[in-house]
């Protein structure tokens, strides 16, 4: 059986601002990417099926931490609308 999704009413505040940081980051990151890539594509610098490495890190200071992450991802084709 899948686990079910948290309410948000039983998160506490300190997990709810931590899952809206991350939805934001991933929703914003995806756009800026999508963009980014499309824009390589009709310049020429890049070529649908090309894969390029990407990665990405997070840091609060405050706490000492960083996390990092890396990828490769695949140049898609070109997005005519």
């Amino acid at each position: 059986m899948a686990d079910k999704k948290p309410d948000m009413s039983e998160m506490s505040a300190s997990e709810t601002a931590m899952r809206k940081f991350l939805k934001q980051l991933g929703v914003t990151t995806h756009q800026k990417l999508e963009a980014a890539l499309q824009a390589r594509l009709k310049d020429g610098t890049a070529d649908a099926g090309e894969w390029l490495t990407v990665s990405a890190q997070i840091a609060i200071p405050e706490l000492g931490f960083k996390h990092e992450i890396q990828a490769e991802l695949m140049v898609p084709e070109a997005d005519d609308s």
